[in-house]
Parts: C-alpha cells; structure tokens; sequence
C-alpha cells in the first residue's frame, strides 16, 4: 500500500482536530443548554423559538413539554401541535394575536391563554414573543419568545375574587357580588325575591348576637336546601345586608315561585334551635318578575321591596308577588301601590340600585265602572300574603291570565278597596 503523501497526512490530522473540536463545542454547548434550560425551570420561564415558514418548534427546556403531560422528545416540536393545545376558548383570540404581531401590526406577541394537558387538566400561560427575523419583503421567519405556568397565580385570583363576592358568615353572595347581578337585565321569567326576618331582633336580644349569627346561617342553608329539594340548583342567592336575603331565580312561572314561597314558610313556621334555646323568626316575602320591571333589576328590586313591606302590614310571615291587575279583558295597569306608608324608604337602597321612575301606567278605560276603579287605585300587588304557610277561608287567591299567569290579590279587589279607604 502506498504511503499517504504528506499533504493528505495533514488534511486527516486536521479533520481529526475539527472533529475533535467540533465534540467539545457539541459538549459545551450541551452543557450551556442544560444550564439555561435549569436557569429557566427556576424562574418559570420556558423559552421557545418558532422557525415560521417550516413551523418547526424549537423548546429551550424540557418542562414545557411535562407541563402539559409528556415526557421529553414525546412532544413533536411543531407549531400544529401547540396549537392543538390550546384551550378552544382561548384559541381564536390566541391565533389573531399571534397574526397581527407577525404581519407587524403589533411591536409584541403577548397574550394570556389556557393549554389542555393530556389528561385534561388546565394550564393557565402567560405567553410573549417577538419577530427576531424577517426578509427583505418584510415577512416574519423567526420569532422567539417566553411563556411562563401562572396556574397558581390564577387560582389565587379566583380565591381572592370569591372571597371579595361571598358574605364570611353565610357563604352566599354579599353586595358586591349584588352589583353585578345590577349589570345584566332580568329575564322576563326571572324572578326576584326579596326575604326580610321576623322577629330577628328579638332573637338576638334575648340570646345574644352569636345565637343571631347562628339564625342567619340556618335560614341561609334552609332556603337554597328547599330550592335543591325542588331540583332548582342555577340561581343566584345573596345576604342583602343585617336580616335581609335576596334571590335570582331564572325560568320561574307563578304557580312555581308560590309554591317556593310556601315551602319556605312551612320550614321556617317553627322555633330553630340554637344556643341557649329556640329561636322563633318568621319570613316576609316580596316577590317581582322581570316583565313586571321592565327587565331592569333595579326596579324589579324595589318593586319586590315594597311588595315585602305589604306583607310586614299585613301580619307578617307570608309573601306577596308585585303584579300587574287585570282591570279590564286585555289591559293591565302597573302594580304599583300607592300608600306612602308601605313604601320601602329610598335610603333602604345603595345608590347604585336606585331604580328609575317605573313607566306611566296606562289610563284607566272610561268605560270602567266607579268600583273597579277604586279597587285598581286601592290594591296593586298581586299574590298572596300568608301567615305561618296557611290560608284563611275567604281569602284565597284567585287565578287570572295574563303570558304564563299572574295570580290576583289574596284579598278580592272591593276587599282591598275598603281596606285602604
């Protein structure tokens, strides 16, 4: 065999040594990754580089990939696959943020969004990135950029925003969570009810305010028990303030929201136990639709107010629904009663839910008799007012028409008439 000339003797030495040298860069390099990628896992950062053109996805640390479920190089780096991940909520307002940066519309990429693991569970991302590289007409080719898990982060926000909505007493909504509920008009078969106790003062005269706190706990978990017991669960509840409770119930005719009335007053017609002894309290009720206010919550909150105050003249421990009156066979005039001694005070309200002066009601036909005129002018609500779930003979509500239904006054409309003469 021929001997290598001494040209080709020093090419092989110095592709020996660019081998050599190109290990200990590869190595080095290795080792730099190894410590960026540890660099990165401590602060939470992972960084990422998206080749455009290709979509080939290029992750600097490996605990992107776990986040999501996958052991390292299970996760094929690609753009397809990340976007596959994302959360079909967040997805779309993902994808049109990612566009506007890379056509230049925006200086930076930066969105927060959710990912899907493989086992369903939910992480909450904070993603940024930024063109590093386009060509001469402009277009993107590279884009590097960080995202960072803030699942802890978001579910410390969650915590903190129930706790600034709930009442620490009850666990119901509070009036902050109340405002927003102000925001969104009433359906107009949304029933809200408006719950004042009776007797709630001498409860805690007589047994001290920790037996008081005690009453509100048990009538808080009593009504929304009775509401479950009936299958209803999607409702809105709330301690309005001191001994005063409010509900939201959706998808409600009247038949249905007398009957929810009734059984609350059957479970609370009897003394509670709490310490030192039993506590005796009674509900009054004030109940208003949506279509009866306009759909404005305000209103509908004022209106089931006053329509509670008529059951504490009246004895107390029953309800009352506000409810246009049947005053001819196709009109109805607004029920509002117009004894100033029933009305809820205005300051009984935060400013917020001071409603806005109801509609005028339609004038009265002048074909309508003397009578009927004065039992429309005298009684307004409609519904019944109870005491202790029970009905006096003579008194029964009658049942008229109007949409679903709309029950009359528990006393007849000449009844009533006399009575606020």
């Amino acid at each position: 065999m021929a001997r290598k000339s001494l040209r080709e003797q020093s090419l092989e030495q110095a592709l020996q040594q660019m081998e050599r040298d190109k290990a200990r860069l590869e190595r080095r390099l290795a080792g730099l990754e190894e410590k960026l990628s540890t660099t990165l896992d401590g602060t939470g950062l992972r960084l990422w580089q998206l080749e455009v053109p290709s979509g080939k996805l290029t992750i600097f640390n490996y605990r992107w990939g776990r986040m999501l479920g996958y052991q390292p190089g299970e996760l094929n780096a690609h753009f397809d696959v990340w976007r596959e991940h994302l959360h079909p909520e967040d997805r779309d307002e993902v994808l049109a943020n990612l566009n506007d940066h890379l056509e230049g519309r925006t200086e930076v990429y930066q969105v927060v969004h959710r990912m899907l693991a493989r086992d369903g569970s939910i992480t909450w991302v904070a993603d940024r990135g930024r063109v590093v590289e386009r060509d001469e007409h402009g277009n993107a080719l590279r884009l590097l950029g960080t995202h960072t898990d803030i699942s802890h982060e978001k579910d410390y926000e969650s915590r903190l925003n129930a706790l600034a909505s709930t009442d620490a007493l009850t666990g119901l909504a509070n009036r902050q969570a109340i405002n927003s509920w102000h925001q969104r008009p009433l359906a107009d078969d949304s029933a809200l009810i408006f719950i004042d106790l009776d007797g709630f003062k001498q409860v805690n005269d007589q047994f001290g305010h920790r037996a008081g706190d005690e009453v509100l706990v048990l009538v808080a978990h009593g009504l929304n028990d009775e509401l479950h017991r009936l299958g209803i669960h999607h409702h809105l509840s709330a301690r309005f303030g001191g001994d005063e409770f409010l509900f939201q119930l959706p998808r409600m005719s009247l038949p249905r929201v007398e009957h929810i009335a009734r059984r609350w007053l059957e479970r609370f017609a009897h003394p509670l136990e709490i310490s030192g002894g039993l506590g005796r309290i009674g509900l009054s009720i004030g109940i208003c639709f949506g279509r009866d206010a306009d759909n404005r919550f305000g209103l509908a909150l004022e209106r089931a107010d006053q329509a509670m105050y008529r059951v504490k003249h009246h004895g107390k421990h029953g309800f009352r629904v506000h409810a246009p009156v049947e005053y001819s066979s196709c009109e109805y005039q607004a029920g509002d009663f117009q004894a100033s001694n029933l009305e809820a005070p205005a300051s009984r309200l935060p400013s917020w839910l001071h409603p806005q002066p109801a509609p005028t009601s339609r004038p009265t036909p002048a074909s309508q008799s003397p009578p009927r005129q004065q039992a429309a002018s005298a009684g307004t609500e409609s519904a019944s007012a109870e005491s202790a779930g029970t009905e006096s003979a003579g008194t029964k509500p009658a049942d008229t028409e109007r949409g679903d239904s709309v029950s009359a006054d528990s006393e007849s409309a000449d009844a009533r008439a006399k009575e606020e003469r």
